[in-house]
Parts: C-alpha cells; structure tokens; sequence
C-alpha cells in the first residue's frame, strides 16, 4: 500500500489541511488594522480566508505579516512575498485600504515631513499591493485602491501633501488598469471615499455635517459584494462613494 506520509516530508493530516485551504477565497487587506481595513475583515472572514499586513496585528483575521518601519528593501519584499505565498499561492482579491490624512498648505514649515508622511502611508501602501498583486492575483481577481474624492475632483491647496500623495494612488491604479503585470481578466477599481465615519473623525470634527460621510462597514459591504463578483465594476473604474439615504452608492467617474 502507497504510504503518502512516508513517501514525502508531509503528513497525511498536512495535505488535508492544503485541501480544505484550497476550497477557500483568498483576500490579502493592505492596512487591514485602520477602521476601514478591520471593516473589510470583517466583512470577508465569515467564508472567505484573509490576510492583512499592517503595522500591528488583527485577531480576526487568518493570517498577519506585520511591517516594521525599516520595510521596503528587496530582502523584506521577497520575505513578504513568501511568507504570503505560504498562507496562500495565489490571492482572489487585494484591497489596499491603508493611508493617513494630514492637513498643510504649502507654505507650512512641516509640509516636507507631510509629505513623507503622506506617501509612505498612502502611497507606498499602493504599490506595494501593486507588487503583491503581480505576484499573486489569480485570473478574475480584483484589486483595489483607495484614493479620495476631494483630490480627484479638485485641487486640494490646504492639504498638498495629502493631495498630491492621493493623486499618484489615482495614477498607479490607473497604470495597474493597462494590465501589463496582472492577468488580462482582472478587474482593477479605485475607490473614492468622502470623509470616513469613525469615532476619530468625528472626535477631530464635532461640528461638522456628518450627512455625507461613509461608514466603514458599508464600504466593506461594497468591496465584498464586487469580490464575488457581483456588479463589479469596469476595470479601470473610480468610484466615488456616495451616502444616499444612509446607503453606500458608487457614482462612477
């Protein structure tokens, strides 16, 4: 009788485990610990199993690669690309939804620290799901981003380093959109969200008319509904994210 165990390193409870694996989705959530990326694992965990990377850990989901702040080296990018691919070969979905917000106009004394800021949260966040996603998105998968409405609608003088970091977000999932280094099938999306409705942002902003604001869960409803392709939108598409009536709608623009 054929011993599998014996034959190879691997066990027989090993290969079940792969296979039970294999029946699942895959999602990797880039900044899976902010309140829009602990919304997107929530949304996805209950059949789909998930992957965040983000500077500290989520409990609820399956699998966390935590990034430490000297990240970004060819060495720490390979050891990512692994350590994802041994949870998972290949990914059905990437969602980016890490970033940061600062205001400052040009004429503030810190906007060149802003500015680091703003691109290593927002826009590092980016291509790195970009990189990922050459990598690991199966045939049919989707890959999002997140920029913001404001910068794509109209120029943002007081918060430049904001804006210009959301405006290269825009222009790599415009690139990702060519398809040069994902497969032909794979829809690519960037979402464009008004002001979050978090505790935080209502703490910074006790005043401010809340009507327009978005909920987390709702636009993570949103990106689950689009990865079980289910009115997914056009590749290439931006879709800005609009409360009507209390519900999420996309206004593609």
């Amino acid at each position: 009788v054929f011993n599998l165990a014996k034959k190879t390193k691997y066990g027989i409870k090993d290969f079940i485990k792969t296979d039970i694996m294999n029946q699942y989705k895959h999602v990797l959530v880039v900044g899976g610990c902010g309140n829009l990326g602990k919304a997107v694992v929530r949304a996805f965990r209950d059949t789909w199993k998930v992957a965040s990377i983000d500077i500290n850990t989520n409990d609820e989901a399956h699998f966390n690669y935590t990034l430490n702040e000297n990240f970004g080296s060819k060495s720490s990018l390979e050891e990512l690309k692994d350590k994802l691919t041994g949870f998972s070969k290949n990914y059905d979905s990437i969602i980016s939804v890490a970033g940061g917000f600062q205001i400052g106009s040009v004429q503030d004394p810190e906007i060149l620290e802003k500015w680091r800021l703003m691109s290593k949260l927002n826009v590092e966040s980016s291509l790195l799901s970009a990189y990922i996603a050459s990598k690991t998105l199966v045939d049919n998968g989707l890959l999002v981003f997140t920029g913001a409405y404001g910068p794509f609608k109209q120029p943002t003088p007081v918060m430049m380093a904001y804006g210009a970091a959301k405006t290269a977000v825009h222009g790599i999932g415009l690139g990702m959109s060519e398809k040069e280094d994902i497969p032909l099938d794979s829809s690519v999306v960037t979402i464009l969200p008004p002001t979050m409705d978090t505790p935080q942002n209502r703490e910074a902003m006790p005043d401010a008319d809340r009507k327009d604001w978005v909920h987390p869960d709702q636009v993570a409803s949103l990106l689950r509904m689009w990865s079980d392709g289910k009115n997914r939108p056009a590749s290439g598409s931006f879709a800005g994210l609009k409360n009507i009536n209390g519900n999420v709608i996309p206004e593609f623009l």
